[in-house]
């Protein structure tokens, strides 16, 4: 009955809806056992015993909820297969902890004809804090993958303890649902967010979204009728979070655009520390306090008829390095060119940004086509222009990572990674820009299942986003290459 079955079900399957295709095995794949040829990470998981099974300090717990991607930049024609299969996670997967070789960089930066110089304006940026005093900028750009605060958390920590800095760099007031900072947030009031999203539907009817690629409103846009509304943004130090993040000396509100005055105020619990009354603004502003960095708790509130736009929220040092979480859920990093450029260009310059990392490519994936040289072509318009609007601004590429499909039973790398990968460098060395890639990092094909079935998994069984720990480890890697090249640097600039 099966032999029959099988022999008149179509093979491409049958579509149920849009985005369902129903399958049936081939009966040759019933009776054949195929054994799963997984990457070989034993090496990565020698290296970052540390990271794997002992405890961070700070960090406790993962902070991932379920996602739920999606992809705007493809035709309604690309779509993904998707099967009646159930996840099954492997746990036969074992692997060998060889000796740990200290000071090996499994995989380094790559640079446009080997010219290490594109990174050096920020490297001499880092060079020169303890005599500057100032303080420098990265955002970094990313999908789902760095979702609540992971893999910046660690490249933020790390970099601040080498070149100062403390706090959690700068946020939206509303953050994407199901997702968390690395410190506790808590609204009241009628908050909304305002995306690309908007832009491309038309119901906003300009496209300032600065730095963090979208703005939070405490009252309508339109909101003429003489309510006064009001907005609580309350933030408490994490207990799972690293203690430079718990420690901050300044909060500045990034604002503009409101047609009414409205009242901010800088709350303790109870207490107000401080009240202002903010006029009438066409322009971006910034509204600062500075921080008794001993408080485990502020709220900063507001009161008006209109609100302001509100860029971002930035709980920082008066100097050294703020690193900035912010993921795009669901984008491909392609619509930075879709906003005000000319108000990116000023809040870039605000805020001092030095260094952007870029790190997208998970929700391409799953829609397979044999050709993205039209990728290529957006992303280094990105490129080049995000590159524009600053003359010292440097850029890094971070590559997708590994992503596996199931097929019959084994999960298996999707075979458009590389192709992906390939117009990310592509588009990266075109446009000067550095390149990790993290693909290879993870140990190439096949490499997500080995991370998913480790002990403790580095990866979750959705078989595409890390765990916190996995996190740690891969931004480790990362974090080790960016520091092996700024090393090469120091000792080029040595008369």
């Amino acid at each position: 009955m099966l032999s029959l079955f099988s022999f008149v079900f179509p093979k491409e399957g049958i579509k149920i809806g849009n985005s369902l295709i129903l399958k049936f095995p081939d009966i040759q794949s019933l009776f054949t056992v195929e054994e799963s040829e997984y990457a070989d990470i034993s090496e990565i998981l020698a290296q970052h015993q540390t990271e794997i099974t002992e405890n961070i300090e700070d960090i406790i717990e993962d902070t991932i909820k379920e996602l739920n991607d999606s992809i705007h930049i493809l035709p309604d024609s690309l779509k993904a297969e998707i099967t009646l299969d159930s996840l099954i996670l492997n746990d036969s997967l074992k692997t060998s902890t060889p000796e740990k070789q200290p000071g090996t960089i499994r995989q380094h930066l790559e640079y446009p004809e080997n010219n290490r110089s594109v990174l050096y304006p920020f490297f001499n940026h880092l060079k020169n804090l303890k005599t500057s005093n100032e303080l420098i900028r990265i955002l970094h750009y990313g999908d789902s993958q760095i979702e609540g605060d992971r893999i910046t958390s660690y490249i933020r920590n790390e970099l601040q303890k080498k070149f100062g800095g403390t706090g959690i760099g700068m946020f939206t007031p509303v953050i994407i649902k199901g997702t968390n900072l690395s410190m506790d947030l808590k609204l009241s009031g009628s908050w909304e967010r305002y995306t690309i999203q908007n832009i491309k539907n038309e119901n906003i009817s300009h496209k300032r979204l600065g730095a963090l690629m979208s703005f939070g409103r405490f009252t309508p846009l339109t909101s003429f009728d003489n309510t006064m509304y009001y907005g609580e943004i309350n933030l408490r130090k994490s207990n799972i979070t690293y203690q430079r993040t718990r420690k901050f000396k300044q909060c500045r509100v990034f604002y503009g655009f409101n047609e009414g005055p409205f009242i901010a105020e800088l709350k303790y619990k109870d207490q107000t520390l401080d009240a202002e009354m903010i006029p009438v603004s066409r322009q971006l502003n910034t509204i600062s306090w500075d921080i008794d960095g001993a408080l485990d708790e502020i709220t900063v509130s507001f009161k008006g008829e209109d609100s302001p736009d509100i860029y971002g929220i930035a709980l920082d040092d008066h100097s050294g390095v703020a690193v900035d979480n912010i993921p795009l859920r669901g984008s491909s990093g392609i619509d930075f060119t879709k906003t005000d450029l000319a108000f990116l260009r000023s809040m870039y310059q605000k805020i001092n940004t030095k260094l952007i990392i870029l790190q997208f490519g998970v929700n391409l994936v799953p829609y397979i086509t044999d050709d993205y040289s039209y990728y290529e072509k957006q992303f280094y318009k990105q490129l080049k222009t995000l590159k524009s609007l600053r003359p010292d601004i440097c850029i890094i590429v971070i590559g997708v990572s590994d992503m596996s499909q199931k097929k019959n039973d084994k999960y298996v790398s999707y075979p458009n990674i590389k192709k992906i990968r390939e117009a990310q460098k592509n588009a990266a060395f075109k446009a000067d820009c550095a390149f990790w890639d993290m693909y290879e990092a993870m140990g190439g094909e096949n490499s997500m299942p080995a991370w998913v079935n480790t002990n403790p998994a580095l990866a979750r069984t959705d078989f595409t986003h890390f765990t916190w720990k996995g996190s740690v480890v891969i931004s480790k890697m990362f974090y080790e290459a960016l520091m092996n090249d700024y090393n090469f640097y120091i000792k080029e600039s040595k008369p």
